[in-house]
């Protein structure tokens, strides 16, 4: 395998995008991997230190809006103005993903500043808002250019710029498509709606690398001291439009089941709901910890709200696969990507929800709780791991 120099771009914080975490760790085994990703003064700071600790060998650059003020400013001026001619130029890439993203310009900044000093052999985009700059590496200094695409981002709702940027992300995407050499994306409802909207060249080698994660992180199930029924939910913010009111109203009903919560709480939700005394809130954890939590579990709960979006009906969320590594039974909810997920395997995993919450509690088999069927699911949920995953990744770089 030839040693190469890798150049990872994203526009979020390491903690906040775990897939390319898993990435570069994998990675540097074989390359020299450049990371260039944002720092937020949020739940996300400590973790994302955690993360650049415990990988000495990765060089990160690391932006920080509030310590560089003057680019954080002028990228965002450059964000406002691309929305304001958005209307007079629909077509043109550079507007698009300018008007998309208000961290855009800044990361163009900082790859033209990294090019300038070292020759980069590949560069990786993760998240849309990244993938402009990689193009214009490519185009510098001839690279080849690989693409995940961890959502069908033209699907997901929109909070400004509504009457354009829907056209934008479209418009991104194409563009990038036609630049890519190896596209990847995180579910196969994911990589149908790309290959139905959008003309990819042939040269392009396409690959589905679910988001899971590694087989040892899921110790085997033991055997529980205790008889309540405990059920898990997770994500990085407690909210609306996640499906938790059928968790709250689930609780009512079954007060003799614990229902756990984990993320970053939003207090002015939370504040309107009645939430029992079986609703436990906890806060976000690092990956290895909240695996080891999840093993603790009975029940993963996989609610979504297909309405919500586009995006949310096709995608699948770390927490199913996190469920299914743990040998959780899972409830999910009746979505394009998750009931693709569930009907693949070649186990029973869980239950799509028929109606809600409730009604999946009230008929769930005991029998799928026993620890020999826990310890079974465990087991077979091997077969997708990010061991196995992985794989995939040496073969688009060679």
């Amino acid at each position: 395998m030839i040693h190469k120099n890798l150049l990872f771009l994203t526009t979020s914080s390491l903690a906040a995008n775990p897939r390319l975490v898993k990435e570069f760790e994998f990675l540097i085994k074989f390359h020299r991997c450049t990371v260039v990703c944002f720092i937020h003064q949020d739940w996300s700071e400590t973790l994302s230190k955690e993360i650049i600790n415990r990988n000495p060998t990765v060089d990160f650059v690391v932006i920080d809006r509030k310590s560089k003020i003057f680019l954080t400013l002028w990228s965002k001026f450059l964000h406002k103005f691309a929305i304001l001619i958005n209307p007079l130029f629909k077509q043109n890439s550079t507007i698009a993903a300018f008007a998309s993203n208000d961290k855009t310009p800044q990361v163009l900044w900082k790859v033209r500043q990294l090019c300038r000093q070292q020759k980069f052999d590949a560069v990786i985009a993760h998240n849309l808002g990244a993938f402009y700059p990689a193009i214009k590496v490519t185009q510098w200094q001839k690279s080849h250019l690989q693409l995940d695409v961890e959502d069908f981002y033209p699907g997901e709702a929109l909070y400004f710029n509504k009457a354009h940027e829907t056209d934008n992300r479209h418009t991104i995407m194409q563009f990038s498509f036609r630049q890519a050499d190896n596209i990847t994306y995180a579910s196969e409802g994911i990589a149908s709606e790309c290959q139905n909207a959008y003309q990819i060249p042939s040269k392009v080698r396409q690959s589905t690398i679910l988001n899971s994660f590694p087989e040892l992180d899921f110790v085997k199930p033991q055997p529980k001291s205790e008889r309540i029924m405990k059920c898990v939910w997770f994500s990085q913010h407690i909210g609306s439009n996640r499906g938790l009111e059928q968790v709250f109203e689930a609780a009512k009903l079954f007060p003799e089941m614990e229902f756990h919560l984990v993320g970053n709480s939003n207090s002015a939700y939370l504040e309107r709901k009645e939430i029992g005394n079986n609703v436990k809130l906890h806060p976000v954890m690092p990956q290895s910890e909240l695996h080891g939590f999840l093993e603790t579990m009975d029940v993963g709960l996989a609610l979504e709200n297909p309405r919500a979006d586009i995006n949310r009906d096709i995608c699948l969320t770390n927490k199913i696969l996190a469920y299914a590594q743990a040998g959780l039974y899972i409830l999910a909810t009746q979505t394009q990507g998750q009931q693709a997920f569930l009907n693949s395997l070649p186990y029973h995993a869980g239950l799509l929800l028929e109606k809600d919450l409730k009604d999946a509690l009230f008929k769930l088999n005991p029998e799928f709780l026993k620890i020999e069927k826990k310890t079974l699911r465990w087991e077979m949920a091997k077969a997708f791991s990010w061991e196995q995953e992985q794989q995939k990744l040496i073969t688009l770089l060679n």
